[in-house]
């Protein structure tokens, strides 16, 4: 059986990732590490030195979760925040209180 490859027609002006145009993830993306461990800020710190996101920006500051409803109060939150907490009791309380300081477009992980 002979089989022959058929020509896909695209939408024009519509981008399909890996063809003609390169996709780069995280191009624009803000990321904030707020770590209470040494140990977890060298990881995030590695993380962020990975080829794939060297157009994020990424900062990485101690103090956890207090620190981050703190900072997040007077300035403009990132579209990621990776966080580090050690109280395992009161996490959601914390994370609530977090909601309600940052932009709704932000993402805590």
């Amino acid at each position: 059986m002979i089989s022959y490859a058929q020509k896909i027609r695209r939408p024009a002006g519509r981008h399909f990732p890996g063809r003609g145009r390169s996709h780069r993830p995280g191009a624009t993306c803000v990321c904030a590490g707020l770590c209470e461990t040494v140990e977890t800020a060298a990881a995030v710190q590695s993380a962020g030195e990975d080829r794939r996101l060297g157009k994020a920006h990424l900062k990485i500051q101690m103090g956890g979760m207090a620190a981050a409803i703190e900072a997040y109060r007077t300035a403009p939150t990132p579209n990621v925040i990776i966080l580090e907490t050690e109280g395992r009791s009161d996490i959601l309380t914390g994370l609530d209180q977090l909601a309600t300081v940052c932009d709704s477009g932000s993402r805590v992980s």
